[in-house]
């Protein structure tokens, strides 16, 4: 995504201009909704998430001060509205289109098969997972938002975020290990991976 094309929008939304703002949202719409799915575990209550997170965006630009990139200071107003929404609505476990499965028409039945499990598995241990555990496993693995952007989207500290994350690797490590007969050494290079993030996040 530029960023120079994506200030530009920004400066022009936040002074009226419905057309920049609908250019925003066209640009970060499916990341967030599939982020608040994660979190609300409800497609329509995650819908109301990211309706309820661009309303507010578009009223609070004016004051948006670019501390944290645009993208993250979506993302934590969809964590703020997402709580909200949780504690007034029940959750109902479902499917999210960004943890896609292998791709039908190059995949033996098999290979489908063996896919689609464990597409279901990690949902399911996903789920069980704590608010903030999991949202932090999303926004890392597959938003790709440093451990600092984190910190500010679920308004956590960066040892939170860590701790947050560990937690749920241990987790779905152990969970999904029937589908990772490598685990051992897979999870060798992600604490490898994390030591170097952190070297990196801290600079």
């Amino acid at each position: 995504m530029n960023e120079e094309g994506e200030d530009s929008l920004i400066r022009a939304a936040a002074i009226g201009d419905r057309l920049a703002f609908d250019e925003l949202v066209r640009r970060h719409l499916r990341p967030l909704l599939s982020y608040a799915t994660r979190l609300v575990s409800d497609p329509t209550t995650a819908e109301d998430v990211t309706q309820e997170t661009f309303i507010a965006a578009w009223r609070n630009l004016p004051d948006y001060e670019q501390r944290s990139s645009f993208r993250t200071w979506l993302f934590t107003i969809a964590s703020r509205k997402a709580i909200d929404l949780r504690r007034r609505r029940s959750a109902i476990p479902t499917e999210d289109d960004r943890l896609d499965g292998p791709d039908r028409r190059n995949s033996d039945p098999y290979d489908q098969y063996v896919g689609q499990t464990l597409l279901q598995a990690l949902q399911v241990e996903l789920e069980r997972l704590s608010y903030h555990a999991r949202a932090c496993w999303w926004l890392r693995e597959v938003e790709g938002l440093s451990h600092d952007e984190i910190a500010t989207a679920l308004a956590i500290t960066r040892g939170s975020v860590r701790g947050h994350l560990q937690r749920a690797r241990a987790h779905l490590a152990q969970q999904l290990a029937p589908w990772n007969p490598d685990s051992h050494d897979r999870s060798e290079t992600q604490r490898s991976r994390d030591r170097s993030s952190d070297g990196r996040d801290d600079l």
